[in-house]
């Protein structure tokens, strides 16, 4: 009988420290979960957080970027408008229709490009700079988008030209480029962008449907509420672009040519829709320069190098949806 009770109590015993092991194993399970998924959800949110703070960074930069430049005057950026008479010069409606050729680009939809789409916009110009992008753009094989001031000269006028003709957008930045005289009050912007319109139109036969606002939609030194000069520019049936990516050419920083390069590409590689900014005007000669290790770069990377058309998903710091009545 003793050695019956000893055995029971001994495999007792054993129950009882299994029962044991399996509770410490679930206590064990139970807060570990506990632990790691308050951890797993730290790191999702504060990966996204680190996200939205990137975009935030970009946007903010550029618009201390832009203002900087806009503030300084440089000759380039304040360009006044020309007498009537200089203004109209240029060739004839005729004449534009004969030299201009077909954009086949420009009727692509886009919407049906797979993959990651880039746009490279050139801000400010025409400069001696938009030749020579012109060129290189031309030598790789790829159409890009000028944001364009007013300028009358001859120079100026085949540069918005040859734009046109090669197949790149040719769209609208400002006239003058001046902030204190564009955003003084909504019926000077409407002026400032219709004398670029009508320039435009003169030189290619073609109406400008896109353009840029200088500083961006998001700009600071507006005098007016930019949610009424969008809502005048969505009326006018006019398309605008901001941008999520630059290459740092008006920080007023001295980059190096690694720095400008890695930019973009870095850049690039965090959108899907990558919206270049760059400047073509007077004084931008290390944007020519990077061009062609940008361009190789990109076309390593088999992303879908594309002028802004009709089917561009746009890249807008203020959304035009937000704003319409």
């Amino acid at each position: 009988m003793g050695s019956e009770r000893n055995a029971i109590g001994k495999h007792s015993n054993e129950d009882r420290k299994k029962r044991v092991k399996r509770l410490k194993k679930t206590i064990i399970i139970v807060a570990t979960v506990f632990l790691l998924v308050p951890l797993i959800c730290c790191i999702a949110l504060f990966m996204k957080i680190s996200g939205m703070e990137k975009r935030l960074d970009s946007i903010e930069e550029w618009n201390r970027q832009t203002i900087t430049v806009g503030e300084l005057g440089e000759d380039n950026l304040v360009v006044h408008a020309a007498p009537k008479e200089t203004a109209n010069a240029g060739a004839s409606d005729n004449k534009i229709k004969e030299t201009s050729a077909p954009k086949k680009d420009s009727e692509v939809d886009q919407t049906k490009i797979k993959g990651k789409k880039v746009y490279l916009t050139f801000d400010d110009g025409p400069s001696k700079n938009t030749e020579k992008i012109l060129e290189i753009l031309d030598q790789y094989k790829v159409k890009a988008t000028f944001f364009v001031i007013g300028k009358t000269d001859e120079f100026s006028k085949q540069m918005y030209k040859q734009i046109y003709e090669n197949g790149h957008t040719l769209a609208m930045h400002s006239y003058t480029h001046q902030y204190n005289t564009i955003y003084k009050t909504l019926g000077a912007y409407k002026k400032d962008i219709k004398q670029l319109s009508d320039l435009l139109y003169e030189v290619t036969g073609e109406k400008p449907k896109y353009l840029r606002f200088p500083g961006g939609s998001s700009n600071t030194v507006s005098k007016i509420n930019m949610e009424d000069v969008i809502r005048y520019v969505d009326a006018e049936g006019l398309a605008y672009f901001d941008w999520n990516v630059i290459n740092g050419d008006a920080t007023g920083k001295k980059l190096t040519e690694k720095q400008m390069v890695n930019n973009v590409i870095s850049g690039v590689e965090s959108y899907d829709n990558a919206m270049v900014l760059m400047h073509d005007c007077a004084g931008k000669e290390m944007t020519v320069k990077t061009l062609p290790s940008v361009l190789k770069k990109l076309k390593k990377m088999k992303v879908n190098i594309l002028p802004i058309n009709d089917t561009t998903v746009p890249v807008q710091h203020i959304h035009v949806e937000d704003v319409r009545k």
